[in-house]
């Protein structure tokens, strides 16, 4: 578009009074009652919508707020998880090793007794009644924990604070397998049968470790750490294993009836007790609810949603750019005082050349072709309000709120205004100087996906709300078509965080969905942000959540995936547990009483392998969350 002076004012506007612009633009607006009620007749009449009263969160002075409490994200990945890896193929390598001779450990006997001679892992010559094999196990579990020493670190932290976490638990399950260890190998160095000892579990100590690394990488890969749905377990486990052994030595003690000392009964307990998938069980789940969402277009900058997200109870939408596509047109333009619509349009559009709002955009494309005039002391507002000088006058353009404090509305403007926003229809004033001179309806086209991204919220039980900044009937006549259950209307851009914490402080789960700049603020005080992926740097630096493919309906199934990963990861955890908690009997020596065996470190690999099994169960169901995804 050309900028040229115009010399013909009188063919735009008449001659009204000049005003000077005032800086503080946070005067209330009147107060909107908490209402139920259809508008006119529409297709959508029959849909209640409630209206939010924001003339307080208008009013609100943003000093007032408090700043939001910044989320913890995880570090830099690239340079963690290569540490981690490096962990992980250390503690592999040596527990290949050590599950070979644990097993030959326990088969040699076996092997003496049916009359066959194994020489693996025997000494030769004089020394071959001296039994090396618990030495050897000993020597290769030594690179496992030190691969896993980050555990133990933490352990001991957790001590300090008397905190039972899954880290202690491993750190007490490792004593009690070393210790045990110990007192074994050196017998079977001195020559004592291995069938008269305390079994070795060091292999059993050697496949936790190894687990629980693996663990912390897929944590660290997919930034989803889990580690909240541990802390109960953890804390009955570690109680009830000390507790546990506390009374079964103290019972075959007094009774004088154990096949075996009371020490190795409560080494066994707490070895028991320490399940080897325990910390891997979450994060399993994790990784693949992450991975499940990638392959969705929801892209997971914090993965720590999956762990709570589905507790959310309001969802809140930006209009424009969000339910909206983002690109509103100049529908309408009413004129005032027998002014040139192309003066008014070219003045316009030179006002706003440099705005970067939607509806700024509209304006200018419909003054394609206008002669513009040259404007002076362009000046706009986070809120949207726009004002400069042109013709030696004040050209203000903006909503209602704004341009109302300048120029005088004449009432028979209200039932154009009505019908613009009964069509739900953005409306803008222009007034020069104190006198009206235009009124622009901008219209924008509802994403197709909206109403149903609406309904599958309102299936899960989750309350849905649009904030916008039209006028209130503009506003219910959104939600209605939307299908949002509130509205929040006449709400200044600079005030949308008011909005998020007036909800909070109500008690909601709050989730923010925009894509400006000015919604970035919302997504940072609210508890989960979602970026449309169309959305500025700002929105998607501010969300924990981006929506790459730019589909609402993803926003509930985001919902749906965390609540899917939730229950997967108790029963994931549960799983981990229940064999181990099977063989107590055996770790506590009660089934020795009644003829049955102590516990075996075959017994607690073959608990493993089936809590395995089952944790794999658990998660395929889901990976095939997508395919039965609504």
């Amino acid at each position: 578009m050309k900028t040229d002076e115009v010399t013909d004012k009188d063919k735009i506007m008449d001659n009204p009074v000049a005003t000077e612009f005032a800086e503080d633009g946070n005067k209330p607006v009147d107060p909107v009652k908490d209402v139920q009620e259809p508008a006119g007749n529409h297709a959508e009449a029959d849909r209640v919508v409630q209206e939010v009263d924001t003339s307080a969160i208008n009013a609100t002075e943003k000093e007032e707020l408090p700043q939001p409490k910044r989320r913890q994200r995880p570090k830099r990945k690239s340079r963690f998880v290569a540490g981690q890896i490096s962990r992980l193929k250390l503690a592999v390598l040596f527990l290949i090793p050590l599950l070979m001779v644990s097993i030959w450990t326990e088969i040699a006997p076996l092997l003496a007794e049916a009359g066959l001679c194994g020489v693996l892992f025997d000494l030769p010559g004089a020394y071959r009644s001296v039994n090396a094999r618990g030495l050897l196990q000993l020597l290769l579990l030594a690179p496992v924990l030190y691969a896993g020493r980050q555990f133990y670190v933490q352990a001991l932290e957790d001590l300090q604070e008397r905190i039972p976490s899954a880290e202690v638990l491993l750190l007490i399950g490792t004593v009690a397998s070393v210790a045990g260890g110990l007192y074994t190998a050196v017998k079977l160095l001195l020559g004592v049968p291995y069938a008269a000892l305390p079994p070795l579990f060091l292999a059993y100590t050697g496949v936790c470790v190894a687990a629980s690394l693996c663990s912390v990488y897929m944590d660290r890969w997919c930034k989803a750490p889990m580690p909240q749905f541990l802390d109960l377990p953890s804390m009955g486990l570690v109680s009830g294993s000390i507790l546990l052994s506390i009374i079964a030595c103290l019972s075959f003690f007094y009774t004088d009836r154990a096949a075996v000392p009371v020490w190795q009964i409560a080494l066994s307990i707490f070895i028991c007790c320490s399940p080897a998938l325990f910390m891997l069980a979450p994060s399993l789940a994790a990784f693949v609810a992450v991975t499940k969402a990638a392959e969705h277009q929801i892209l997971l900058r914090d993965g720590t949603v999956l762990s709570d997200a589905g507790e959310t109870t309001l969802v809140i939408f930006d209009k424009t750019g969000t339910l909206t596509i983002g690109r509103p047109v100049l529908s309408d333009i009413h004129i005032f005082h027998n002014g040139s619509e192309t003066g008014i349009l070219g003045m316009a559009a030179a006002m706003l050349q440099d705005s970067d709002m939607p509806e700024a955009a509209a304006v200018r494309e419909a003054a394609e072709g206008c002669r513009l005039p040259v404007c002076t002391e362009i000046r706009s507002t986070p809120e949207g309000w726009h004002t400069a000088r042109c013709f030696r006058e004040n050209i203000r353009i903006g909503s209602l709120e704004f341009v109302g404090r300048y120029a005088r509305i004449p009432a028979e403007t209200n039932a154009y205004v009505e019908q613009l926003s009964d069509a739900g229809k953005t409306v803008w004033y222009l007034s020069v100087g104190r006198t009206l001179y235009a009124i622009f309806g901008f219209s924008d086209e509802l994403r197709e996906e909206t109403p149903e991204a609406m309904r599958r919220l309102k299936d899960m039980g989750i309350t849905t709300s649009v904030m916008t900044g039209d006028n209130k009937r503009a506003g219910l006549y959104l939600g209605r078509l939307s299908g949002a259950e509130r509205v929040a209307a006449e709400l200044l851009p600079t005030h949308k965080a008011q909005l998020v914490q007036t909800f909070r402080k109500g008690g909601e789960v709050v989730a923010v969905v925009g894509d400006g700049d000015n919604d970035a603020p919302a997504l940072e005080y609210a508890d989960f942000g979602f970026a449309v992926g169309s959305g500025t740097k700002a929105v998607w630096k501010a969300a924990q959540v981006v929506l790459t493919d730019n589909d609402l309906r993803n926003v509930a199934a985001t919902f749906q995936l965390s609540r899917d990963c939730v229950e997967t990861v108790k029963r994931n955890v549960r799983a981990a547990c229940i064999f181990n908690l099977l063989l107590l009997p055996f770790g506590t020596g009660i089934a020795s009483l009644f003829g049955g065996p102590v516990l075996r470190p075959w017994m607690l690999l073959a608990a493993t392998l089936l809590a395995a099994a089952l944790l794999v169960v658990n998660t395929w169901k889901l990976k095939r969350w997508g395919q039965s995804k609504s």
